[in-house]
C-alpha cells in the first residue's frame, strides 16, 4: 500500500499526523537515549568499567613491548592476576538479550579507550584457563583463597579479546558488565501526559491554521457556482489574510463586471427596440411578399438574439435560492409539458434522493436538453443514474454531430446546421446556458454520439455538493 493512502486526506488531517508523529518519534528517541545513558552510567559505576579501564592499559601495555617481552609479561599478568574494583553486591540474574547489550556497551567503551588501531571482540570463555589474562574481584570482604577465582551467584564471566595492531591478541576474562536499575514506571505516565497535552495544543494550532483555508476554498467554491457570498473575515497567518483579501477583492471585482455587462446589455436590448420596431414597420410597407418575409424573419432573429445573450447573463447573476429538488418530479413535469404538444419523452431509472439545486434553473437545464433532443432526434429519453454522482443523460435518436464539432457547439450563437436538422430554430444558445447552470451546480455537461445512433447530452452533478 502507498504511503499517500495511509495519510488522512485533509489537510488538517495531515499536519496533524504529522507533527504528532513528529513528537511520538521524539519522545522514542528520548527514552532510547535515556536507556542508553543509564546503561553507560552503569557500566562506568561498577566494577565493569574499571574493567575495561585495565583492560585498555594492560593492552597498551602488552602493544608497545617485543614479542618475547610480550609472552613473558602476558605469564606475569596470568599469575598477578589484576584486580579491579568492584563494590556492589552481585546482580539479579538479567535476560540474555540485556546482556549481550551491556557486552556490546562495554566492547564500545573499551574501544574507545584504545583507539581505532586495536579490535574488541566479546563472547563467552571459550579459551583455555592458561591462554587468558583472568581479572580478580576484590570485595569488602574476606579475600577468596590464592589461585581461585571466586564468581558469586548469578554472576556471569566473558572473554574480552583484544587485537593488537600488529596482529597478535590478548584475551581477558572477567566478571560480565551489570545493568543499570530499570526505568521507573512514572516516567511512561508523564512522558504519556507531555504527549497528550502537545497533541491538544497542536490540535489547536493546526485547525487555526486550516480554518480558514476551508471557509476560502467553500467560497471559492460558491463563488465558482456563481453564488454571491459575503466577503471573507480575515484571519489566520498573515499569507492567509493576504490570500483572503485577494479573494474579496477578486469577488467583488467579478461581481461588478458581471453587473456592468448585464446592465449594458440591457441597455442595448431597450435602445435597439425603437430602431427594430421602426424597421418592422418599414418593412411592411415592402411591396415584394419573398422580400418582405426574409426581412421580418431577420429582425425576428436579431429579437430573439438579445432575448437570448440577455437571458445568458440574467442566468449568470440569478439569485435563485437552492433548494432540495425532487429530480424523478421534475423529469415527469418535463415529459408532462412535451406530451401536450405531442412530443416522445421517455424516463428510466430515478433518484434515491432530491437533489440540492436551483429548482428553476436546472429545469431549464434539462428543458434545453430535453427540446434539443426532440428537435434533432424526434424523441428524447432521459436516463436517471444516481449513485456518488447524479447523472442524467438525454438521448435522442438524431443523426449525432461530428467529433470535432462536440465542444464547439456549446459556444454560444453556434448552430451546427449543416450536421443536423436545418429547421432548427432557437439561437443557439440553448447548450451554452445548459452548460452555465451545470457548471454553477458544481458539475459537467458533455455530448457523446452513442453507437446505436443518435446523441447522448450527459449531465453530471456531484453528490457531495449537496452537503457543503
Amino acid at each position: 500500500m502507498a504511503w499517500p493512502a495511509l495519510l488522512p486526506d485533509t489537510l488538517f488531517g495531515r499536519l496533524f499526523a504529522a507533527t504528532v508523529g513528529v513528537i511520538g518519534a521524539m519522545l522514542l528517541i528520548f527514552v532510547l537515549l535515556i536507556v542508553r545513558e543509564r546503561r553507560e552510567l552503569a557500566l562506568l559505576d561498577s566494577g565493569a568499567g574499571s574493567s575495561a579501564n585495565i583492560i585498555a592499559e594492560t593492552s597498551l601495555y602488552l602493544a608497545g613491548l617485543s614479542k618475547e617481552e610480550r609472552d613473558d609479561a602476558r605469564t606475569k599478568l596470568r599469575e598477578e592476576r589484576l584486580t579491579p574494583n568492584d563494590l556492589r553486591p552481585p546482580p539479579p540474574r538479567i535476560p540474555d538479550k540485556e546482556q549481550a547489550a551491556l557486552e556490546r556497551s562495554f566492547a564500545a567503551h573499551l574501544q574507545r579507550h584504545l583507539g581505532p588501531d586495536y579490535k574488541v571482540s566479546t563472547g563467552p570463555p571459550r579459551a583455555r584457563r592458561g591462554e587468558v589474562i583472568p581479572l580478580h574481584f576484590f570485595r569488602r570482604e574476606p579475600p577468596p583463597p590464592e589461585g581461585t577465582l571466586r564468581i558469586r551467584r548469578f554472576e556471569r564471566i566473558f572473554d574480552v579479546t583484544v587485537t593488537l595492531p600488529d596482529g597478535d591478541k590478548a584475551t581477558f576474562r572477567t566478571v560480565a558488565p551489570r545493568s543499570g536499575p530499570p526505568l521507573p514506571r512514572m516516567i511512561f505516565l508523564e512522558l504519556g501526559i507531555l504527549a497528550i497535552a502537545l497533541s491538544i495544543v497542536l490540535y489547536a494550532m493546526t485547525r487555526t491554521i486550516t480554518r480558514p483555508l476551508g471557509e476560502l476554498a467553500r467560497a471559492a467554491d460558491e463563488a465558482g457556482r456563481g453564488a454571491t457570498t459575503t466577503p471573507l473575515q480575515e484571519g489566520g497567518a498573515r499569507e492567509i489574510r493576504r490570500a483572503t483579501r485577494a479573494f474579496n477583492a477578486m469577488q467583488e471585482r467579478l461581481r461588478r463586471y458581471l453587473d456592468s455587462r448585464t446592465q449594458v446589455l440591457a441597455a442595448m436590448s431597450h435602445d435597439l427596440r425603437t430602431p427594430l420596431t421602426r424597421l418592422r414597420l418599414r418593412v411592411e410597407s415592402i411591396d415584394d411578399d419573398q422580400l418582405r418575409q426574409r426581412c421580418v424573419e431577420d429582425l425576428d432573429e436579431m429579437s430573439s438574439m438579445i432575448r437570448g445573450a440577455l437571458g445568458v447573463f440574467r442566468g449568470l447573476n440569478d439569485e435563485e435560492a437552492a433548494v432540495p429538488v425532487d429530480i424523478d418530479a421534475l423529469a415527469l413535469e418535463l415529459q408532462r409539458q412535451h406530451a401536450e404538444l405531442g412530443d416522445d419523452v421517455s424516463i428510466v431509472g430515478s433518484a434515491r434522493a432530491p437533489y440540492v439545486a436551483k429548482p428553476l434553473a436546472l429545469k431549464r437545464c434539462l428543458g434545453n436538453l430535453v427540446q434539443n433532443a426532440i428537435r434533432h432526434g424526434v424523441r428524447a429519453t432521459i436516463h436517471i443514474e444516481d449513485g456518488p454522482q447524479l447523472i442524467l443523460r438525454v438521448c435522442d435518436e438524431g443523426p449525432g454531430i461530428p467529433e470535432d464539432m462536440l465542444e464547439k457547439v456549446f459556444e454560444p450563437f453556434f448552430r451546427l446546421e449543416q450536421s443536423r436538422n436545418r429547421d432548427t430554430g432557437g439561437t443557439g444558445l440553448g447548450l451554452s446556458i445548459a452548460r452555465d447552470i451545470a457548471q454553477a451546480h458544481g458539475g459537467s455537461l458533455s455530448l457523446h454520439n452513442r453507437q446505436s445512433g443518435g446523441l447522448e447530452a450527459r449531465l453530471t452533478l456531484p453528490r457531495e455538493a449537496t452537503k457543503r
